[in-house]
Formats: structure tokens, sequence, C-alpha cells
């Protein structure tokens, strides 16, 4: 017997149905099951080839890690010394321990954060620092202090290694020494091999850790009263002999990307680990304590000029405009004063034959532009570098200050410059555009200034006011409503129209301010003269340049007196499209 078709969709819809229920039960405790522990990978950096046997080394620590951070899981990732930064970025590191000048400069230029610092045993007991001892034969009588060394060999473990060579670095530079004194400077990759080195006379001197001496004499033999220790320092409490300052140790860290929730656990874990435990003796340490202040290795790298303070001392021209900004400001200034009192005074003794003749642009464009917008900018971009990274309120205002008298200076020789161009329109082009459209821009530009002023601004733009004009024409009325605003009162008004003069639009800006005197009309236009008013700051170049970009479009601009009130009416005629 068959199935017919509703059958087979009965059956269809009868299996889909189970297979949804049987999702529904057993899926989600699966997939809750499923929960796997996250892999941390630490990054352990590997001293003079171990790098074989830090695994089995670290082994009891990733153990002790794993039952002490719930559902976490531990790689350990040897690293040697020049690839340390390189995988800490690109490998997914999530942690890593390293020597301290490792750790500051990962700190510094990676983001890192310590965890806990490394607590080294010795003698059943615990101690706090690391340095280096600088020791020579006993029976060297030539060689009783550092200054001894110069001209003689000298050993060291590594030139990146703290307490085996850049702290005695640092008592030799203090002492004026370098390793160009000593007649040979080698590194042995080895503790053993430096101490071994100077012992059997290999070397005249050498440095290692502090506490690896005392470790050889008491493992290797070595006749302690056979080693003379150099420039020797004493420290209460501290177990070693020693011939520097004392540092921090090696240091657990997280870098930038690691949770601070895993780097709490973590830091949990490593101050708990007790000192008995096969964790801490593995590595040879009586625990972990609290991340110790770095800030005296991160003062050696920079007084020994080493790591990412390589050039540290080298002044920038960046870092001339932070440190000494004072300086060039004042030199910069003193510059551009001498250079526009020379030229000012140029200016006066020729402005006779210069406002009769074309040499104003050659004076302005030539001169002034040229000579004086060049260190106009550099102080503009001095003084922008100095107050963004100036935190100092008193200095930040004296900045503010030399800001606005550049954007000044600026604007003055701008605006001479802009009239020296304008002497030719050869190369401009023109295309039609609504005139009310400029205007409502152009107002639009000095909305905060009317409110300022308590101005009323009377201005219809009902209509379109075509007009084949190019786009410095904007300058003709950001001008003229400049000057209305200069030198109108407070709640006064000033009014806007255009009228239909057969073949031109007559566009009108009149205010009510005191006027223009009618001796003073006919040379308004004139460069350099303008309506003189105590308290109103300007070049005498706008409405030259004003009557010059309208000369340029074939048209003519006036003012006459405002017949509706005190004050000026200013028009412009544009020939029509």
């Amino acid at each position: 017997m068959g199935f017919n078709h509703n059958d087979r969709l009965h059956l269809f819809t009868r299996l889909t149905l189970i297979l949804f229920v049987f999702s529904m039960l057993f899926v989600p405790p699966a997939l809750c099951d499923s929960n796997e522990s996250h892999v941390y990978r630490i990054g352990v950096l590997s001293s003079y080839g171990d790098k074989d046997d830090l695994k089995d080394t670290w082994a009891p620590v990733v153990d002790y890690l794993a039952d002490n951070i719930p559902d976490s899981g531990f790689e350990i990732v040897p690293l040697e010394y020049g690839e340390f930064s390189r995988t800490l970025q690109s490998d997914h590191i999530d942690f890593f321990y390293s020597n301290p000048v490792l750790y500051v400069e990962m700190a510094r230029v990676h983001g890192a954060g310590r965890i806990a610092t490394f607590q080294p045993a010795w003698d059943n007991s615990s101690y706090v620092g690391m340095g280096g001892v600088i020791f020579t034969k006993a029976d060297r009588d030539d060689i009783n202090s550092l200054q001894d060394l110069k001209g003689k060999s000298f050993m060291a473990v590594s030139d990146t290694s703290l307490g085996g060579y850049l702290a005695a670095r640092n008592e030799f530079y203090l002492e004026n020494i370098d390793d160009g004194d000593f007649s040979e400077m080698t590194f042995a990759n080895s503790q053993r091999n430096v101490v071994l080195s100077v012992v059997e006379g290999d070397v005249d001197a050498g440095t290692v850790r502090t506490g690896v001496l005392e470790l050889m004499v008491m493992e290797d033999g070595i006749d302690k009263n056979g080693i003379k220790i150099l420039n020797r320092k004493e420290y209460d409490g501290y177990p070693f002999l020693v011939s520097t300052e004392l540092y921090p140790d090696w240091v657990f860290a997280k870098t930038a990307s690691t949770s601070d929730d895993i780097s709490k656990s973590m830091a949990i874990a490593l101050l708990s680990m007790p000192a008995d435990s096969e964790a801490a003796i593995s590595i040879g340490a009586s625990g972990w304590t609290v991340p110790a202040d770095y800030s005296s290795v991160d003062g050696l790298m920079r007084e020994l000029r080493y790591g990412m303070y390589v050039d540290y001392g080298k002044i920038t021209l960046k870092d001339a405009f932070v440190q000494y900004w004072y300086i060039l400001v004042f030199v910069i200034m003193l510059f551009v004063l001498l250079q526009v009192h020379s030229r000012w005074m140029l200016e006066k003794k020729k402005k006779s034959q210069l406002e009769a003749s074309n040499r104003l642009k050659d004076l302005f464009t030539d001169i002034m532009r040229h000579d004086l917008m060049n260190p106009v900018h550099v102080i503009r971009g001095f003084s922008d570098v100095l107050y963004a990274n100036e935190t100092d309120l008193q200095k930040r205002e004296s900045l503010e200050i030399i800001r606005n008298h550049t954007d000044h200076l600026a604007s003055m020789v701008g605006s001479a410059a802009k009239l020296a161009k304008l002497e030719s329109d050869e190369e401009m082009e023109f295309e039609v555009q609504d005139i009310g459209m400029v205007l409502h821009m152009v107002i639009d530009s000095f909305s905060t200034e009317f409110t300022r002023k308590g101005i009323h601004l009377e201005y219809e733009n009902g209509n379109e006011y075509f007009s084949k004009v190019n786009d410095v024409i904007e300058d003709v009325f950001s001008n003229i409503i400049s000057n209305s605003l200069k030198y109108s009162p407070a709640g006064s008004t000033i009014t806007i129209s255009v009228q239909d003069k057969d073949k031109y639009w007559k566009i009108m800006v009149a205010d009510e301010g005191d006027g223009i005197p009618d001796d003073v009309k006919p040379f308004i236009f004139d460069r350099f003269r303008r309506a003189d008013k105590k308290g109103i700051k300007g070049s005498g170049l706008g409405l030259a340049i004003v009557k010059r970009i309208v000369d340029i479009h074939k048209g003519s601009v006036g003012v006459e007196d405002n017949p509706a009130a005190q004050g000026s009416v200013f028009w412009v005629m544009l020939e029509k499209a």
C-alpha cells in the first residue's frame, strides 16, 4: 500500500517536530558542557641560551597557576631578548616575565603593566634588590679603584643585563669612564664564564650580578680570598658583595591587551605562592611580592642613553619647541618686529612715490608677503604646538596673546597681498550667481558679531538677483558689512537692500554710525585712507580691495549719507546676468 501526497506531508511534519523537541532537550546541555578553559600565553625571557630548559623549569609554575585560577590554562613561550618586543605585539602574549630593563621599555612603549616582583631566596631567606659586583684578582696590585681599570681588559655578561653590566656601567659613568677606555670590552653571555675568565687571568676585571660570586664559591669551590671587590658598597641586611646601586628584581607583567579580571586573578595567585611550594623552588624563588617601583631602572636607562632613551638629550626641533619655547618665541618675535620696523620705515620714506605707481604691489607682494608671512606662519605654528602641550595656565594665557597678535599681523599682510593679486583680472573666472544668496551667506557669517553688539539687521531676500561674478565678490560685501559693524553703535540698525536699476543691481548697506565727513568721501576707497575713529582698528586696505574687485566686475561703488538716519550708505552696482 503506497503513501499519497498528504500522508508524506504529515510524516515530514512529525519528523520535523521530533527533531525540534530533541534539539530543545539535548543541545543546550551539550553547549553548556563544552565551555573549555582559556589558555593564556606567558612570554619568559631566555637568558644566555637557556631557552630549551625554560619550559621544564616553569612547568610547576604553570601547574600551580592552573590549580589556583579556575577555568584557565597557561603556556610558557620562551623568548630571546631580540625577539621579545616583536613577539609580544604579534603573537598574542598575555603575560610576560623579564628583567627590569626590558619591562620598563615594554611599559613605556607598549603599555605593559607590572603584576608582581620576583622574590629571590638565599640561605633559606628572602632578600630585596639586585645589582652588580665589579671585581678583579686579589693579587692585582695595579687595580684598586675603578679609575685603575682604564687601559685594562674588562668582561661583562651581556649588554642587555641590568645586574651583569648596566649597573656597573652606571658606576663607570659617574667616574667618567666609558667602554672605550678599556683596552678590550667583551661579553661572555654567561655569569660563570665571566668569573672564571677573571680568576684564570684571561681578562683583567669583570662584573656579574650580585649573588653569583657567593654561589660559585659554594658550588664551584672558587676561592673568595682570591677575589678583590672594586667600588664596594654596603646595604643593611643585603647578603651579597656589591659594587653598584641596588635595583628591583625581575618582574611578572601583563601586556596592554590583557583583561583586568585575569590580571587580578594572576596577581592573587602569584602573591599567594608558598615559599616551600614546588612552583617557587623550581624558579629559585621564595615567592613573589607586590610590584616594585621601577623608576630607578627608568632613570638608569635615561642616564646611560640606553634602549628607548638612545636619543635622549639630543635636541630635535620638537624638543626645542617644548623645552625652549620662550627663547624661540622671543627671538622670532624680535626678528619679525625688526623686519616690520625696517619695512615700515622703508614704506614711510617711499610712500609718496608708491601711492602714485604700481610699486605698492611689488612692495607688499615681494617684501611683506614673502619676508613677513614666513616668520608669521612660523610664530603661529610654534605657538599652536606650544599651546597644545602647555599645561601651565599662565603660560597658556601668554601664548594665547601671541597667537591673537600673530593672527592680526597675518590678516594685515594677507589683505595687502590680496590687493596686489587683484591688480590683474586676466586669470579670473566668472559665473552666474544669485547675489541674494551671496549676501545671505556673508550675513550669516557675521551673525555672532550682530548679536554681540546688539545690532539689529534688516534684510529681506525675497527675489533672485543674478549676476555674472567671481567668488571673490563675497569679499566686497564682507568688507562693507564689517565696516558698518565696526562704526555702528550698540542697539542701532543696519539695513541691507537690493534695488533694480535697469541693467544693474544696486546693493546698499546703510548704517546708523557717525557717518563719513564730506572731505573724506572722495578718498575713502584709496589705499591707506580710512575714517579715523578712536578704538577702531584697521589697515586702510579693506575698501581699496572692495573698489578693485568691483572694478574687475565692471561695476561701480560709492558712499553717501544715510537719508533715513545718521550714518552712511555704501552701495555697489553690478551688471545683471
